[in-house]
C-alpha cells in the first residue's frame, strides 16, 4: 500500500496547479505494493491526444514532486469528461 502522505501529497501538488478547477476531477489511489494510480478528469484534455494527456499530468508532477515522490506513480490516465460518457 502506498504512503497516505505521499498520495495526500499528489493530490495537493495537481489540485493546487494545471488542475486546480472545480470541475477537474483527481483520484490517487494505491497501485502495486507502494505503487500510487492516478485518474484525472478535465475538460482541460478536450481534444488531446493521449500522449499530450500525459505529458500534462507528468509536467504537474515533475514540477511539483521530488524525483523519488514521483517515481512512485506507475499509472496515470487523462480523461475528458467526453471520454468517461462514452464508456
Amino acid at each position: 500500500m502506498a504512503s497516505k502522505t505521499l498520495k495526500q501529497k499528489i493530490y495537493d501538488s495537481l489540485k493546487s496547479g494545471y488542475f486546480s478547477e472545480a470541475t477537474d476531477l483527481v483520484d490517487v489511489s494505491d497501485g502495486f505494493d507502494d505503487l500510487v494510480h492516478v485518474v484525472i478528469v478535465s475538460r482541460k484534455f478536450d481534444g488531446k491526444l493521449a500522449r499530450e494527456r500525459h505529458n500534462l499530468i507528468w509536467s504537474e508532477l515533475t514540477k511539483q514532486l521530488s524525483d523519488e515522490e514521483w517515481g512512485h506513480v506507475s499509472l496515470s490516465i487523462g480523461a475528458s469528461p467526453e471520454d468517461v460518457k462514452t464508456l
